[in-house]
This record gives structure tokens, C-alpha cells and sequence, in this order.
């Protein structure tokens, strides 16, 4: 019950009670003290109208405070009442209002232990009873003389009646505990349906995690891999023309050396992505600015009227962030594909403003509903994948005019420089072999 999805079904619970119900629930021994007085208080005043001595409230107040004990102890109070009602039958003849008390007792006994025990100890109190009555009971007769001296045939009627409503008394409160009992088992059953859906929703989210950052640790080593290409390369130039050509050697050195810090910050970026085990947003790179044409004619060829846009300086020449524009873009489209295939209209604007990337994907409402297909979110996982690489975000939803809008924010890092020039190409290498 500890959990916040258990508290949440137990506070829509409690809400729904009104505020006497709520204190009472939250004071549970106010509740008892209450119950002891609505059994003792009229029952002993009647006694002291009818009869007042001394045997008969002795039993009463026994019983007014085995009842105290009703939720610590719910079958040893309901022993305890069975016999303390056999006892003032004994000494008085009649039932004394105790079997009020034994009402209360069984519908804890039932809440707390279910209907099969709540049905044995009907039986059990209903016969010890019985035997009661039959041996010494007189419901209206003078309970000193009535059990040695008053023949059985002339006291049935009166002991048929006190058993009569003994049992009725019992019944109802058997019925009401069967009935609490069962809402509360079905509240139980709610919130363990509610863990289990939670459970399996949180294991596909770590798998679709999981999953993607595997997807992550692929694209990049297309982009590592080459940028150490790229510095080998430098460096046997810069090695072969270091006593012929001394100033181009220092450009490959520098080249060289730019290019390692663009590898160094790929591999930092993406090694604190899988490090980060509660990460809840998703991330993932992706392929280049030019190779976005060429994936809105795939999309153009799909049937998919697609426009693109461009505003602001062009993007830098990390073949990183390319991939990530690029695969964004891809898993929008994709969807759009999938969901909205009857779009007459979807664009994607690419917007670079200071510091940021911005990759806007909208569609219309498509004329007519397409065929409704289940979906995981685990494209969206993807895409947050990505953008958090760059410590960017994504937020997808319906926008103003009835169709679908999809964003994307990528932080761009101005300490680095902007043309990597040694790992631009790496794009089309994930368009071709790509992961």
C-alpha cells in the first residue's frame, strides 16, 4: 500500500466518504468507543427499568469491554460474547441486548477473516444460544423462578421470538461484513491489476531504453570510427611532409588536433547518455542537413506531400547533431506515415537560432480517419533518445488546428567548433551502411 499508485486508490476511496465516515476512519478506536455505547447505554438502561440487579449489568459491562477488543482480537471477542450471552440468559433469562454486541463482533469477524468464518461462527453463537434459552431462558417471565419452574411448552413462544431475533440481528450484520469484505477485497484487486500494468509498462520503457541507446552506441561508432580514420590519415601526412612542406604539415597537425577533441566530446556525450541509469527521457544521434532531401523523396514517393524549410545560419559540420536532425526528422515522418497517411499537408522546418536547433514537424488533419494502429510510444522514446544526447527535448501533441505537431530542441555546444570537417561525411555513410 505503500506505493503511489496503491495511495492514490485509497485516497479516491477515502474522498468519496463523507466527513463523519473520514474521522471515523481516520480515529478507528473513536469508532469503538462509540459502538460500546450504542450497545450498553440503552440496554442497561432498559435493564434498570425492567430488573436492576446486579448479575445482569456485571455481564453487560463484561461485554461492553470484551467489545473494546473486537479489532485486535476478532475471534477471541466473538468466543467471548458467544459465552457472556449464555451467561446472562443464566442469570437473568434473557439475552440482555449482548447479542447487539455479538452483531458487531461478527461483521468485524467477517471483514477481517471472509464469509466462511463469518458463517461458522453464525452457527456457533446461533447454537450456543439456542442451548441458552432452551435451559434457562424466559424472555418474559421472572428470570429467577422462569427456567426451574415455568414448563418448556408454555416458554417456546417467548424463546422462539428471542431466537427469531437473535438470528435476524446476526444475519444483518453478516450480510453488511460479507458486503465490506467484498469491496474491499475488489479495491485490492483493482490496485494489484494497477501494479502489474505499472510494472509491465515500466519494464517496456526500459527495454525500448535500452534498446535505443544499443542504437545509440551503432550510429556513433560510424562517426568515431571515421573521425580516427580522419587523424590517421592527418597524421601520415603530416609525417610525410614535415621536412618537405613544414607549414602544411602544422595545418594537418592542427586539423589533426581539432578533429580528436570533435571525437573526444562525440565519445563524452554519448558514454554520460549510458551511464545514466534512471535517465526517463529518451536520446539518440542522427544524419545530415543534405541528407534530408533525399529522405522527404522517400516520403514524397510514400504518397506523403512533405515540405521542408530551412531558416537561420546553416548547421555545423558536426556529423553527430547532422544524424540526430536527420533521424528526428525520419521517425516523424514515419509516424505521420503510419497514422496519418491521408494528410494533405506536412512540413518540416529546420530553424537554427543562437544556440539551438529547432525541428518542427506538423501535419494536418487527415479528410478521413486511417486505420487505427496500436502504437508503444517507442518511436517518441527514440526521438527523446536523441534530443537528450544533445540536452534537448521533445514534445509531441495535437496543435490548434485538429492535426499533429512535433518538436524538437537540440542545445548546441559553442565551445566546440563549428565545422568538423573531418567527420561531416559520416551522414552519408549512415545513409548507405549506416547502423
Amino acid at each position: 500500500m505503500s506505493d503511489r499508485g496503491d495511495q492514490g486508490l485509497m485516497l479516491e476511496d477515502h474522498l468519496r466518504r463523507g466527513p463523519v465516515r473520514r474521522y471515523f476512519a481516520a480515529h478507528p478506536v473513536a469508532m469503538d468507543v462509540v459502538v460500546v455505547v450504542i450497545f450498553l447505554l440503552p440496554h442497561a438502561i432498559l435493564r434498570a427499568v425492567i430488573e436492576p440487579r446486579l448479575a445482569p449489568y456485571l455481564a453487560l459491562a463484561a461485554a461492553a469491554v470484551v467489545l473494546l477488543w473486537r479489532r485486535r482480537r476478532p475471534r477471541s471477542v466473538f468466543v467471548a460474547l458467544t459465552a457472556l450471552i449464555g451467561v446472562h440468559i443464566a442469570v437473568a433469562g434473557d439475552t440482555g441486548g449482548i447479542e447487539v454486541a455479538l452483531a458487531f463482533s461478527l461483521y468485524t469477524l467477517v471483514t477481517a477473516r471472509g464469509p466462511r468464518t463469518g458463517w461458522l461462527a453464525l452457527a456457533v453463537a446461533t447454537l450456543a444460544s439456542s442451548t441458552a434459552l432452551l435451559l434457562w431462558g424466559d424472555p418474559i417471565g421472572d428470570a429467577v423462578t422462569a427456567a426451574g419452574d415455568t414448563p418448556l411448552l408454555e416458554r417456546a413462544p417467548s424463546i422462539a421470538g428471542a431466537l427469531v431475533g437473535i438470528l435476524l440481528t446476526l444475519l444483518v450484520a453478516l450480510a453488511i461484513g460479507v458486503s465490506v469484505r467484498s469491496r474491499r477485497d475488489q479495491l485490492q484487486r483493482l490496485i494489484d491489476q494497477a501494479n502489474q500494468y505499472r510494472l509491465e509498462r515500466d519494464q517496456r520503457v526500459q527495454l525500448a531504453t535500452a534498446t535505443e541507446r544499443a542504437r545509440i552506441a551503432r550510429e556513433m561508432h560510424d562517426v568515431v570510427a571515421h573521425s580516427l580514420s580522419v587523424m590517421v590519415a592527418l597524421a601520415d601526412g603530416a609525417r610525410a611532409s614535415a621536412v618537405k612542406a613544414p607549414e602544411r604539415s602544422a595545418d594537418a597537425l592542427t586539423e589533426l588536433s581539432r578533429t580528436g577533441r570533435s571525437a573526444l566530446g562525440d565519445m563524452r556525450r554519448i558514454l554520460g547518455v549510458l551511464r545514466e541509469e534512471d535517465a526517463r527521457a529518451a536520446m539518440q544521434p542522427q544524419p545530415a542537413a543534405p541528407a534530408l532531401e533525399d529522405l522527404v523523396a522517400q516520403f514524397r514517393a510514400a504518397g506523403l506531400d512533405v515540405s521542408v524549410s530551412h531558416t537561420g545560419p546553416p548547421l555545423p559540420g558536426d556529423a553527430a547533431l547532422q544524424l540526430t536532425v536527420y533521424r528526428i526528422v525520419q521517425e516523424g515522418l514515419t509516424n505521420v506515415l503510419r497514422y496519418a497517411p491521408r494528410a494533405r499537408r506536412i512540413t518540416v522546418a529546420v530553424a537554427r537560432a543562437h544556440a539551438e536547433v529547432t525541428i518542427t514537424m506538423r501535419n494536418s488533419r487527415p479528410d478521413s480517419p486511417a486505420e487505427r494502429r496500436p502504437g508503444h510510444g517507442q518511436g517518441l522514446i527514440g526521438m527523446r533518445e536523441r534530443a537528450a544526447t544533445y540536452g534537448g527535448t521533445v514534445t509531441a501533441g495535437p496543435d490548434e488546428t485538429g492535426g499533429w505537431r512535433t518538436q524538437a530542441t537540440l542545445v548546441l555546444d559553442e565551445a566546440e567548433p563549428e565545422s568538423r570537417r573531418g567527420t561531416s561525411s559520416a551522414a552519408g555513410t549512415d545513409r548507405t551502411g549506416g547502423s
